[in-house]
């Protein structure tokens, strides 16, 4: 549905500042405003550019060509050319046909035809972010003095937009570096209360064994043995710790293989000998966005098993039931968990936030005859629980 006549391409204007304001996901966003353009404008194409330090595009949403045509098409532009020129000159351009300019190259082979064009500048904290660009002009030779107007008026909207959305993802950054500096603490305050103290109680006990040693050897046997009880759960102690302050880069190797990490590291730090079922369906249906959750709530609870359990053997299994949940269960042997104490502890907040986020829910239950369960249960996209 084409609007073109100078009041309702205003009033179009007005519901797509709406739309965008209300938009704060950046690669949404991007499809959100070619789509927009196209649609306020009256193009048949138009297409955002993103631009890099070096004047090239470092993306290009488009919207008006098919996924079947796009192929055919190929590599996407990167910014020479006329695309190139507009970048540079910073100021709208409108042309009547694209072959007049002198820097036009040309399109590749399966590459619709295209004749008129406006190019608008987005600017975003007075830095220009990228490009507007809109070709076909429905029902006309080519686009008019009031579609420039309206257009920039959009890439202005767009901007804005942009901005906010930029600084959403700053907050989020900032959150999770706050996040990363309280773990710090709690760490800190737990290496401290537990395994710097369990360490002088050792060296006290040594010292006692010292006096016993000419006296009583079976007392002096007694302490050592002790002293070296303690020192192996001091041990499995830094292991955990260890475990929990992994780097983030085990996300970007993809859901599975990110888990899959996250199990060895546990068989290697916990000395727990573990058995591990992942469903390949399962973990590739869940939503790009939710990943990084899924493994967040996965390393912390992997690291209450290696922390709190004293577990000799571990389940992990990730299924999708119903067709419509993603379910992960974390089964030990361990000594099991006081469930008040769960409760108040172990970041069992931090991950039913996490869960929440996803619309889904974290269970901990008891596992008979011992040991724990934990429940993780992902509503799938489209579905309805």
């Amino acid at each position: 549905r084409m609007r073109t006549d100078p009041q309702r391409q205003t009033a179009a204007l007005v519901e797509a500042g709406l739309a965008l304001a209300s938009e704060l996901d950046l690669d949404a966003l991007l499809q959100r405003i070619a789509d927009l353009a196209r649609d306020v404008v009256g193009a048949r194409y138009a297409a955002v550019g993103v631009v890099g330090d070096d004047g090239l595009l470092l993306r290009f949403v488009y919207s008006g060509i098919d996924r079947e045509t796009a192929d055919r098409i190929g590599d996407l532009p990167q910014g020479r050319g006329l695309l190139g020129v507009l970048v540079e000159g910073g100021r709208p351009l409108r042309m009547r046909k694209i072959s007049d300019h002198p820097e036009s190259y040309g399109f590749p082979p399966s590459h619709p035809p295209m004749h008129p064009f406006l190019g608008v500048p987005i600017i975003v904290r007075d830095q220009t972010f990228g490009r507007l660009y809109m070709t076909e002009k429905q029902g006309a030779d080519e686009f008019s003095k009031d579609d420039e107007r309206i257009a920039m008026t959009l890439a202005a909207q767009a901007g804005v937009a942009i901005h906010n959305a930029n600084l959403l993802e700053e907050i989020r950054a900032r959150g999770e570096e706050l996040a990363v500096l309280e773990e710090r603490d709690r760490i800190s305050k737990e290496l401290h209360d537990g395994v710097i103290q369990s360490i002088y109680s050792v060296g006290l006990s040594l010292q006692g064994a010292m006096t016993l040693v000419d006296r009583d050897a079976d007392a002096t046997k007694k302490r050592m043995d002790d002293a070296i009880a303690t020192l192996d759960n001091v041990v499995r102690d830094v292991r955990s710790y260890i475990f929990a302050l992994q780097p983030k880069a085990v996300e970007e190797r993809g859901l599975k293989a990110a888990i899959e990490e996250l199990v060895r590291d546990l068989e290697v730090n916990a000395l727990s000998e573990t058995t591990v079922q992942l469903s390949s369906e399962a973990l590739d249906s869940i939503p790009k966005s939710a990943k990084g959750d899924v493994i967040q709530i996965a390393r912390e609870i992997l690291s209450n098993v290696a922390r709190h359990a004293q577990a000799h053997e571990v389940w992990v299994a990730c299924a999708v039931t119903g067709g419509n949940r993603f379910v992960m269960t974390v089964e030990d042997d361990g000594v099991g968990f006081d469930t008040e104490k769960v409760q108040r502890g172990h970041g069992l907040s931090n991950m039913q936030e996490r869960a929440q986020r996803l619309g889904g829910d974290l269970k901990i239950s008891g596992r008979k005859p011992k040991g724990t369960v934990h429940t993780l249960i992902v509503p799938l996209e489209g579905s309805e629980s």
